[in-house]
């Protein structure tokens, strides 16, 4: 049986570590890229089955890179959830344009973070 296959993009360690614990925990098997530009190298290389799409980091940040994604054939079809702790409704409004089929805020709900990836998985 293969685990479902997380790209958890998220520049900050702790949260990062948090969230990759979780999903672990949960049963998700979870690769981690810093910025946008190495999670576009890392779904190329080891296409995942979902994406957790931190916002705002450096080099590439997560609506570009999410555009990126949903421009490239090969993983156009890969749920990308945003994760920020930017709620406000026009932040919500713009991680939706950019492609992202969902928002997480942050900091996570440890209780509820595997169901809402879950939930999202074909």
């Amino acid at each position: 049986m293969t685990l479902p296959r997380v790209l958890l993009v998220e520049d900050n360690a702790t949260n990062a570590y948090l969230a990759r614990y979780v999903l672990e925990a949960a049963g998700f098997e979870v690769d981690w890229a810093v910025n946008g530009q190495l999670a576009l190298e890392a779904a190329a290389a080891q296409r995942p089955d979902i994406i957790l799409m931190d916002l705002r980091m450096p080099v590439l940040d997560g609506y570009e890179a999410t555009r990126r994604f949903k421009a490239d054939p090969a993983l156009r079809d890969v749920p990308v959830l945003a994760m920020s702790a930017q709620a406000m409704p026009e932040e919500r409004a713009r991680a939706l344009a950019a492609g992202c089929a969902a928002h997480i805020g942050k900091p996570i709900d440890v209780a509820t973070l595997a169901d809402q990836v879950r939930a999202w998985l074909p």
